[in-house]
């Protein structure tokens, strides 16, 4: 009974390891020849670096983007003192998409993500939180934008 146990465990851990990066570039049909930064901004730097790892392969098709991003911060909702108990946090990005090749505007997609967080009061934990969904709106938006560039 034992062994059985132990083979069954043995298999469990070591029949399932087919953990892939969701980014990998093994699957992916298209590369990025050029990313142009539209706007100078934090986010707009942090999506275009992320986009940037797709390395280019010949049997692949190209294409060139402009990328422009912006986060805004909305009070959603105030107590009855007037203090803002939840904010919401809009992530947006524009992407104009074009043929590597021939230079052809194939599409223009514009993404938005946004998030409703609570108020804290210690203000320097607020403001590690809003880095923390910052980047989950971001990870949102490559995964859209990856999803939607495998499609064309």
């Amino acid at each position: 009974m034992k062994k059985i146990i132990f083979y069954f465990c043995f298999f469990l851990l070591f029949g399932c390891s087919g953990f892939e990066p969701l980014f990998s570039s093994k699957n992916i049909s298209y590369y990025i020849a050029d990313i142009e930064s539209v706007d100078k901004n934090d986010v707009t730097k942090r999506i275009s670096k992320r986009l940037g790892n797709i390395k280019k392969d010949n049997t692949k098709k190209g294409y060139s983007l402009k990328v422009s991003a912006n986060m805004k911060k909305i009070i959603s909702s105030k107590d009855n003192k007037g203090q803002v108990s939840a904010y919401r946090m809009i992530v947006s990005a524009n992407f104009d998409v074009r043929n590597n090749d021939s230079n052809i505007l194939i599409g223009n997609i514009k993404l938005d993500k946004d998030f409703i967080y609570d108020n804290q009061k210690n203000k320097f934990e607020l403001k590690k939180y809003e880095k923390i969904i910052q980047e989950n709106l971001i990870d949102k938006i490559l995964q859209e934008i990856n999803i939607r560039l495998h499609t064309l």
